[in-house]
């Protein structure tokens, strides 16, 4: 199998890979959707809303924040807690989220979450844990596309975010070698 980088952006990567076939390849796909490892914001807890938005449709959209972080480092439902508190009149972004981690944080700064009016206030904490795409597609941590002809496949893998595309890819990797080792292991038993 042959790979070569066609091109690389801070979110997006794009290679071919030639010598294969779309089974292996879809397994790749597969394998990031529900194996790769991410974090989510899984609970939110609100403390105090007085803007003009429903606390559901809030929980909503801080439940959409993408989070940066290195989940190697984590076990699979560990937490870690982010907070938000501000007073208006504003504009609460993502850039106002607070971690109790400094190596977890929202990916980009610039999300409105909601505006506040004068006297106006939010209080709130989400906690963002560790999991993969096969819990909930919250967990996903990018997707991937290809075309081909014959046996050259073009690539295309974007990232949410939360991690690099290429350390997306190495991951996917790694739990494609880790299950197959395992069948490996239990046919060589029987």
């Amino acid at each position: 199998m042959e790979i070569k980088q066609i091109k690389k952006g801070d979110r997006k990567i794009k290679f071919q890979l030639k010598g294969t076939n779309p089974a292996f390849v879809n397994g790749i796909r597969r394998a990031i959707q529900t194996n790769v490892k991410s974090f989510a914001v899984d609970s939110i807890n609100i403390y105090e809303n007085t803007s003009v938005m429903f606390n559901e449709m809030l929980s909503h959209r801080m439940g959409m924040l993408p989070i940066q972080g290195d989940p190697k480092t984590y076990k699979t439902k560990d937490k870690v807690t982010l907070m938000i508190e501000k007073e208006g009149p504003c504009t609460v972004y993502s850039k106002d989220v607070r971690s109790t981690d400094p190596k977890i944080e929202v990916v980009d700064k610039k999300i409105p979450i909601l505006k506040l009016g004068k006297g106006q206030k939010l209080k709130a904490e989400m906690d963002a844990v560790v999991d993969s795409g096969k819990t909930h597609t919250k967990w996903i941590s990018g997707v991937l596309s290809y075309n081909y002809d014959k046996d050259l496949f073009t690539i295309n893998l974007e990232s949410f975010g939360g991690m690099e595309p290429k350390e997306i890819l190495i991951q996917a990797a790694q739990e494609i070698k880790e299950k197959t080792e395992g069948l490996r292991k239990a046919l060589s038993t029987k």
